[in-house]
């Protein structure tokens, strides 16, 4: 497979909208690359959850499987953050829909006792959609400059007000991690572009990961955070593309 023959799918967060992606898959594009950014189970119009505990990686899995399915080759499957998850989810369950596999954000280890504890507390324990201040605090947290167009803004908040039991289940999700046996099934390159800024998941656990899979191609974004999508597009999309080119070529 050639590097230009590689399709890009790039899958969101969690509580985050398709658009977080917008940046690097127009970058992507203006390269003559195919880029797909689906959303995540229930996050669209399409298939959605009754039940909190429907929403698991696996289920999230098939669901963006059907993208990767209409495809014409394998994929580099870029995931941001609970995107990421998934994506590992993915290139255990498919193996043969995909090419690479980036982590965005994030390594598949759970995230940091007090990030998880602060989102709980947010968006667990109490019942209920997410008020619009907790909302707001997440925002500011994610961001370290806020986006200033309207329509953005208004996607950025419309992910928080999903259905309740695709928000709550997405949440556990992303809070659970990707269990190691899941990561130990992928065959494919994978890369890792990480903020410099973000401390979402214990760095010590980050640098262990990482040290065990040594062949795992890293990009460090230093003065970006966890959106590192978001605020370096170029790097971001530069890492995936290179990513792209260490993929096998096929017969």
């Amino acid at each position: 497979m050639s590097t230009a023959a590689a399709p890009f799918v790039l899958l969101h967060g969690w509580a985050c909208p398709t658009a977080t992606w917008r940046p690097v898959a127009e970058c992507l594009a203006a390269l003559d690359h195919r880029v797909e950014v689906p959303p995540l189970l229930g996050y669209g119009d399409g298939q959605t959850i009754q039940e909190e505990r429907a929403w698991t990686l696996e289920a999230a899995a098939h669901d963006a499987a059907r993208v990767l399915e209409r495809l014409d080759a394998p994929a580099v499957v870029a995931g941001h953050s609970l995107g990421g998850s998934v994506a590992a989810a993915l290139a255990a369950v498919r193996p043969d829909l995909v090419a690479a596999v980036a982590f965005v954000g994030m390594v598949p280890v759970a995230p940091s006792e007090v990030t998880a504890g602060r989102l709980r507390r947010m968006f667990l324990d109490a019942d209920g959609p997410p008020s619009p201040g907790d909302v707001e605090a997440c925002l500011e947290a994610w961001y370290r400059d806020r986006p200033a167009d309207p329509r953005t803004v208004a996607e950025l908040e419309a992910a928080f007000r999903v259905p309740q039991p695709v928000f709550r289940g997405s949440l556990r999700a992303a809070l659970t991690g990707v269990p190691r046996e899941v990561t130990e099934k992928i065959a494919v390159p994978v890369g890792v572009v990480l903020g410099g800024g973000d401390r979402t998941r214990p760095p010590e656990e980050v640098e262990r990961l990482l040290a065990d899979h040594p062949e795992w191609m890293r990009t460090v974004v230093e003065e970006s955070g966890h959106m590192v999508q978001w605020e370096a597009p170029d790097e971001c999309a530069a890492a995936l593309i290179a990513l792209a080119g260490a993929v096998p070529a096929g017969p």
